[in-house]
C-alpha cells in the first residue's frame, strides 16, 4: 500500500500546482475511501437501503460516504477502480 502511496504525483518544487490538484486521491480522500472500506464490507451483488431508502450497492455507498466527508465526488465507477488498484497492491498481505 505504501509503494501504491509513493507512486502518486506530489506537489514540485517551483511549479505553483497543488498536490492535491495532481492527485486523484489526495490525502485526505484516501482517509476517506479507507473509512468508507471498514464502513462497507464486501456485499456482492447485494444493495443496501440507506438515510433516503434508495438501494445501492457497496461502491455507490462508498461514493456517497466519501463526498459527505470531503465535500468532493467520486463516482461509483471511481470507487471501483480504486478498489481494484489497491487489490492488486495488498493481494499478498
Amino acid at each position: 500500500y505504501m509503494k501504491y502511496r509513493n507512486r502518486q504525483p506530489r506537489e514540485q518544487v517551483g511549479g505553483g500546482s497543488s498536490a492535491s490538484q495532481d492527485q486523484k486521491w489526495p490525502e485526505y480522500m484516501e482517509q476517506a475511501f479507507c473509512r468508507a472500506l471498514v464502513r462497507y464490507r464486501p456485499m456482492g451483488r447485494k444493495k443496501l437501503a440507506e438515510n433516503d431508502h434508495k438501494s445501492r450497492g457497496r461502491n455507490e455507498l462508498m461514493a456517497d460516504f466519501i463526498q459527505e466527508m470531503t465535500g468532493e465526488k467520486r463516482t461509483r465507477k471511481q470507487v471501483s477502480s480504486h478498489i481494484q488498484v489497491l487489490k492488486v497492491m495488498v493481494k499478498h498481505d
